[in-house]
């Protein structure tokens, strides 16, 4: 639950949390779920099965769903 918004329950336990420069810079943390769904989408379209790890980062995420966009897209 959250302090501001009481009832309503936080799902990403990072939301509250500083970001450093780093983050910034490397895309810190892990893949968004809408990143996770899209990718799984594309590398299975795209038939690159090995584009999709669950330990990706945001930042490699955001990276090999452009690419697959790319190879989509023509």
């Amino acid at each position: 639950m959250s302090d501001i918004h009481p009832g309503i329950s936080t799902t990403n336990p990072d939301a509250d949390r500083k970001k450093t420069r780093e983050d910034y810079v490397t895309g810190g943390g892990g893949m968004t779920p809408e990143q996770r769904r899209e990718l799984i989408y594309l590398a299975q379209t795209a038939d690159e099965q090995d584009a999709y790890r669950d330990d990706l980062t945001a930042f490699e995420a955001a990276n090999r769903i452009k690419l697959l966009r790319r190879k989509l897209d023509g």
